[in-house]
């Protein structure tokens, strides 16, 4: 994603008015943002040195748009994981909790799953124990088991509505 001639070739295809990326912080979130800065200055030369906030939305002169979230939430570390497990409804909490101690627990017995992979382990052992056990986190959203509507989702529904010009259909 992140190779110059790759995204390069996306912003000038004709096809796209708007293109939306998202990329894992993992242990830089800023970092990230200049490696995806340094590919895209220039087609976006005048894009901002630092990564908003709320996400970056940048628009050319010719009405392309580029859009970037950095997960989980354009300043921490972490992946989309991160940003996930905060979607958990609140009254499963010691569920979450249990996930995160049997996964320790299966580490110090052995485990080979890697400390970067913890928060991925953590999610999905949790997913395990839902209804219908094992979902991919896009079928737990769209069956409400994770929380869309979570005040840790809205900066990111609003960076995507705005981003796409689909304000309208929601109220943010």
């Amino acid at each position: 994603m992140l190779e110059k001639d790759f995204l390069s070739a996306k912003i000038k295809e004709s096809n796209y008015d708007t293109l939306g990326i998202m990329l894992d912080a993992d242990l830089n979130a800023e970092g990230r943002y200049q490696s995806f800065r340094n590919v895209c200055i220039g087609d976006f030369p005048d894009m901002p040195k630092q990564l908003p906030r709320e996400g970056l939305i940048h628009t050319k002169k010719d009405g392309k748009r580029i859009g970037l979230w950095v997960m989980p939430d354009n300043n921490s570390k972490g992946a989309i994981e991160v940003f996930l497990k905060y979607l958990i409804p609140g009254l499963t909490t010691p569920v979450w909790e249990h996930a995160v101690k049997s996964v320790a627990e299966a580490r110090v017995k052995g485990s080979t799953c890697k400390e970067c992979h913890l928060d991925k382990a953590n999610l999905f052992t949790w997913l395990a124990w839902q209804d219908e056990p094992g979902q991919n986190p896009g079928k737990a959203l769209t069956r409400k088991i994770l929380d869309p509507h979570s005040d840790t989702a809205k900066p990111f529904v609003r960076w995507f509505m705005e981003l796409y010009q689909l304000e309208h259909l929601i109220n943010l």
